[in-house]
């Protein structure tokens, strides 16, 4: 906390320093970022619109089906966050729209960094912890879009899923936001990633 109250402080002055008219452009431009990035994940994920079908896609593999839901992957591409390469990210489709996107994290430094993010775009999260196995969930909410970042400290597992909820109450939204365990071990591994690019 005292290391982001120093930055914080450490930048105010900085800014109170700069003429007023450089002033405003940054506070302009800074006002213009916000909803743009928050239009990004409304709009859908990773240049993908929520909704659309994985025939719209052809970096797509898909990966297992359970009923109405399909998993894919993008064979090609290896996403990082925190500097860190995202160990899995697979897209779920219900009759064949999109609705989510399912996301393994390496480590608490790629939780904290997501946290983070959604933090300053959505606000506070709404935190829920269970004693049994440690478990703590972070849940954002905005228009369209659900998040939920699960950290399970039993099992070093850190999950984060991104849900469009039009769809999710099509089904039982707990079936839905729970991905089959197996289903990041069959993510496609012959074949190196050829693209790299930030998580989110």
């Amino acid at each position: 906390m005292g290391l982001s109250t120093s930055f914080m402080e450490i930048a105010m002055t900085a800014m109170r320093r700069l003429p007023h008219g450089v002033l405003t452009t940054l506070m302009m431009m800074a006002l213009l970022c916000v909803p743009a990035q928050g239009f990004e994940l409304q709009a859908g994920v990773h240049g993908m619109a929520w909704g659309s079908s994985p025939a719209d896609h052809d970096h797509l593999v898909r990966i297992r089906e359970d009923g109405p839901v399909s998993y894919h992957v993008h064979r090609n591409m290896r996403y990082r966050a925190a500097n860190q390469p995202v160990p899995g990210v697979i897209y779920g489709f219900f009759q064949d729209r999109l609705f989510a996107v399912y996301i393994k994290l390496r480590s608490p430094d790629q939780a904290y960094h997501m946290e983070e993010r959604f933090r300053a775009e959505y606000g506070p999260a709404k935190v829920t912890t269970s004693s049994a196995g440690g478990q703590t969930v972070y849940r954002w909410q905005d228009q369209a879009i659900k998040i939920k970042l699960k950290i399970i400290e039993s099992t070093d597992e850190i999950k984060l899923g991104i849900y469009y909820r039009p769809l999710v109450t099509q089904r039982n939204q707990v079936q839905i936001e729970a991905v089959p365990p197996a289903t990041f071990h069959h993510a496609p591994v012959k074949d190196q990633p050829t693209e790299s690019a930030p998580l989110l």
